[in-house]
């Protein structure tokens, strides 16, 4: 293929300006090698040919060029770093559309995560071994991103007896969604007294009956989070530590009321933001009152409130905090359509992004009517609204969103089981039908962040362990993934000039994989292993066997 490059040096020998012929000659040096050169690999750079070259130069932030390895090689200076790649895969920086992220920070650096684990006994065993790492008394504490089927040995839940045995000297606390949790014999001694209305099954899964916040509020009450700045700024680098290390480079924070953004902010304004950071503007909205003023606050504010790392991007995942539909309840009042309308003309007045929750049909089609009335008005295809889940939209709803300019964003389903007999979400209808449509992973607490664990639902039709979810005629192609989980994202975060392929002149955001992307089969992609990860030419996370 045909060497692409960024910023070829300009030989500029003199000036000449109104006829002047003494005009001083002005020298302009030529741009310095590049740092680094990845060579003998697979790129797959993700354009729009989904072109595969050998050789990617890194200089500075950017990509410089991209290409076969004898041409790229020729641009290496003396101080240019050569990264043989040996055959290995790289790709563009995985990009998750929808994941908590502020939410995540608060557990990074504490938890333990079973996420992709089939295997009850080693789940068992790891949570023996962090209370042994702890010592009597420490708090051992799962939070979210697992499911009982997962495991393939023993499909369930952990028994109290279970976890007693696993930790006899310490609590442990494990949430499965927002409002069911297991704990063992000591964990229970110190809570069960606040859970003044739970239900216990045989297996020794709780529910409280109240909400699944306040079960998580006492029981964090008990974990070692941080008591000031420097360590709340330590549970951030944390998780986008773990998040590079899935490869991970971007991301879109759906929630809006898991704390203060300060940590993240100031990481960000010292230069220590390994992760580009994008969130929801924040307000909670509830009632015709709090409508109103969640329509004042996007009257007021700027919708273009951020840099290329960092910022405010959208109004959602919930644009009304009570129109919140799921797989089995889509009831809501006319007055809370309302209020949902009132907010999101604001937005369509205004400029803003939205991106909503919205897994019925029905609830996507009322949705649709109330965006079609506002195009009438409002240049809102210009602000690439997105709706997300999608899990049970018939072919003609996803035909028009297409047609009205909308888009649709998909996550992963560790909590949900497949429905027998239909395609939830239809991925292979979304994909034929042309729309631009991105991937996330709805992570943390309902759902695993790591993307190739979703890229495997996607492509091998299953969840774990084995499980199978879609027909083969369901199913999308490992090309179609990583598509969507890079360059449409990054088209859906308005940064496809930016990041989402391995293009010259784009930022340097890749990653290095443990294999051949193109050529695992499909049941073995979400074994799938980064091995480097970086951002704006940055390695934020290396494998120690790289």
């Amino acid at each position: 293929m045909k060497i692409r490059t960024y910023l070829i040096a300009l030989a500029i020998i003199g000036l000449i300006a109104c006829g002047d012929q003494s005009a001083p000659v002005q020298e302009v040096q030529a741009p310095a090698a590049p740092e680094r050169i990845f060579i003998n690999g697979k790129i797959l750079t993700v354009d729009e040919d989904f072109s595969i070259a050998s050789a990617l130069a890194v200089q500075g932030e950017y990509i410089a060029a991209v290409g076969e390895t004898d041409t790229i090689r020729s641009l290496a200076g003396p101080q240019t770093e050569i990264i043989d790649l040996e055959g290995k895969t790289m790709i563009p920086g995985l990009i998750d559309n929808h994941i908590h992220y502020l939410r995540g920070t608060n557990y990074a650096d504490y938890e333990l995560r079973i996420h992709g684990v089939t295997s009850k006994d080693e789940a068992l065993r790891m949570i023996s071994e962090r209370a042994e790492e702890l010592g009597p008394g420490g708090w051992v504490f799962i939070i979210g991103a697992w499911h009982e089927q997962q495991f393939q040995d023993r499909p369930g839940g952990f028994s109290r007896q279970e976890l007693d045995e696993a930790a006899p000297n310490n609590p442990v606390y494990i949430q499965r969604t927002y409002s069911n949790f297991y704990m063992n014999s000591a964990a229970l001694d110190i809570l069960g007294p606040q859970y003044e209305d739970y239900e216990i099954t045989d297996e020794g899964l709780f529910t409280d009956n109240r909400t699944g916040r306040f079960v998580m509020a006492e029981a964090m009450k008990y974990f070692p989070f941080a008591t000031n700045m420097e360590e709340r700024k330590q549970e951030v680098r944390a998780f986008n530590d773990y998040l590079n290390s899935m490869g991970i480079t971007a991301a879109w924070d759906a929630g809006y009321l898991d704390g203060s953004y300060a940590p993240v902010e100031e990481l960000y304004e010292e230069g220590d933001l390994s992760l580009r950071v994008f969130y929801a503007l924040r307000y909670w909205a509830e009632s015709a009152r709090t409508a109103i003023a969640a329509a004042e606050l996007l009257d007021r504010e700027s919708p273009d409130q951020r840099d290329d790392r960092f910022g405010v991007l959208a109004i959602g995942e919930h644009v009304h905090g009570y129109l919140h539909d799921s797989t089995t309840n889509m009831s809501f009042s006319d007055e809370q359509w309302n209020e949902w309308e009132m907010i999101v003309t604001a937005a369509a007045r205004n400029g803003w992004q939205v991106n909503e929750h919205v897994m019925q049909d029905d609830t996507a089609n009322r949705m649709m009517d109330i965006y079609q009335r506002l195009a009438e008005q409002y240049p809102v295809k210009d602000a690439r609204w997105v709706l997300g889940h999608a899990d049970l939209w018939e072919p003609d709803t996803i035909a028009r969103a297409r047609d009205l300019g909308l888009h649709i964003s998909l996550a992963n389903h560790t909590v949900k089981v497949p429905i027998e007999g239909r395609a939830s979400p239809p991925v292979r209808d979304i994909q034929d039908s042309g729309i631009v449509w991105g991937m996330g992973s709805d992570g943390t607490i309902v759902a695993t962040y790591n993307p190739f664990i979703t890229i495997w639902e996607y492509t091998a039709g299953k969840v774990l362990p084995n499980i199978p979810k879609y027909d083969a005629d369901q199913v999308i192609s490992l090309e179609d993934a990583l598509i969507a989980h890079t360059r449409s994202n990054a088209y859906l975060f308005f940064m496809e000039d930016k990041i989402g392929t391995l293009e010259a002149g784009k930022y340097a955001d890749l990653v290095v994989l443990d294999r051949d992307y193109l050529e695992t089969p499909v049941d073995e992609v979400k074994d799938i292993k980064p091995l480097l990860t970086m951002l704006a030419g940055e390695v934020v996370y290396q494998d120690a066997t790289f």
